[in-house]
Order: C-alpha cells, then structure tokens, then sequence
C-alpha cells in the first residue's frame, strides 16, 4: 500500500516463533530481491529463540522482542527541544 502510494517504507520488520512464520520470511526475501523492486527497503527479519530460519536475525525471548519494540517506539517519537528562554523587559527611559 504504501509503495502503491509512492511512498516505500524505510525498513521491514518480520518477528515470529514458529515455523509457520518461515513463510512470512521466505516471501518478504523473495519480494525484495525481485528485479521489479527498485528501491528495495532494508529487510529485518527476525526469528525469537536461536535456532535454523529463514530469517537473518534472532532475538532469544519475548522479553528482548518487547525491548527492540520499545526502543523503535522511543527512537521513532521526537524529543521535545530544550531551547532557552528568555525574558525581556523594557522599562521607559527618561
């Protein structure tokens, strides 16, 4: 959808646990690296527990995928800027 509108995503994240989840991987990989794609987007794909995947990437439990969404969320939200503040008075001058 977003590609439909012009507008292709940054990056692509797939997390899963299971072997069903292997299909999710093999088709993302399979999507990005068709000759049709232009600008394909940077890919991470991520199985939770170490073990054989299709996916590049693990993560060792539920508590580090909640981690890496956290800071996705954190690092995605802008920070307010601390900017000085001044205040000025002007008195009349006789």
């Amino acid at each position: 959808m977003m590609v439909d509108s012009g507008n292709p995503p940054d990056f692509v994240m797939c997390i899963g646990d299971d072997r069903s989840d292997e299909d999710m991987f093999e088709s993302i990989l399979s999507t990005v690296s068709s000759p049709s794609v232009t600008a394909a987007p940077d890919i991470f794909a991520c199985t939770v527990g170490q073990k054989p995947s299709k996916a590049k990437y693990y993560l060792d439990d539920t508590a580090d995928v909640l981690r890496l969404l956290g800071g996705l969320a954190n690092a995605s939200c802008p920070k307010p800027r601390h900017t000085a503040q001044f205040q000025l008075a002007f008195g009349s001058v006789i």
